[in-house]
């Protein structure tokens, strides 16, 4: 089970998300949230783990100029909301809402109506949404350690993202909230 810690603000949450077992970890860039880091900080945290975690970018915007910044930090992978060209050296990940497919070119899907808030996923809403597409889709929303194991078994992703759900308060994750919730994945599918 794929495995994301969003919403990585500093250097040490990314390196204790990596020590905990994540896939992958997500920076929020250029985005009305109180998750969104600067370039610079994004820096730092994509250096601090580097070739060790796929690395994620997440952005809400709808400036080209934000993405082409985005690029030259060279995360793995980008994470937008609406339609961007996004170079083929990265994966692409699109933030979906489950009703109207993206019109881009995703290599995956995160099925997201939260944003970060903890609203709690769907799941009739999620399986009806896995149905439509053949892409992977990565679940998100109101995840925590209590209520992944329930959703993997219930709507089979190919992963889940998890930000609010392993948060001491927004941007700050609790390492003990992030080994539960990864182990709870890991105990469903490892």
């Amino acid at each position: 089970m794929y495995v994301k810690v969003c919403g990585i603000t500093s250097p040490k949450d990314a390196e204790s998300a990596v020590a905990a077992g994540a896939d992958a970890i997500g920076i929020i860039l250029f985005t009305d949230s109180k998750r969104s880091v600067t370039l610079r900080r994004a820096e730092a945290i994509l250096k601090a783990v580097s070739g060790r975690v796929e690395t994620v970018c997440v952005t809400t915007t709808r400036c080209p100029a934000d993405i082409s910044s985005i690029c030259r930090l060279s995360p793995d992978a980008i994470q937008t909301y609406h339609d961007h060209t996004i170079p083929d050296r990265f994966v692409s990940i699109s933030g979906w809402d489950g009703i109207t497919l993206p019109t881009d070119a995703a290599d995956c899907l995160l099925l997201d109506a939260s944003h970060g808030r903890g609203i709690p996923l769907n799941v009739h809403h999620a399986k009806a949404a896995i149905a439509k597409t053949k892409l992977p889709v990565i679940l998100s929303g109101g995840l925590t350690s209590s209520s992944v194991g329930d959703v993997i078994r219930s709507v089979g992703p190919a992963g889940v993202d998890v930000s609010s759900g392993v948060e001491i308060r927004p941007g700050v994750k609790d390492l003990n909230q992030v080994k539960a919730f990864i182990s709870a994945c890991r105990g469903e599918y490892p």
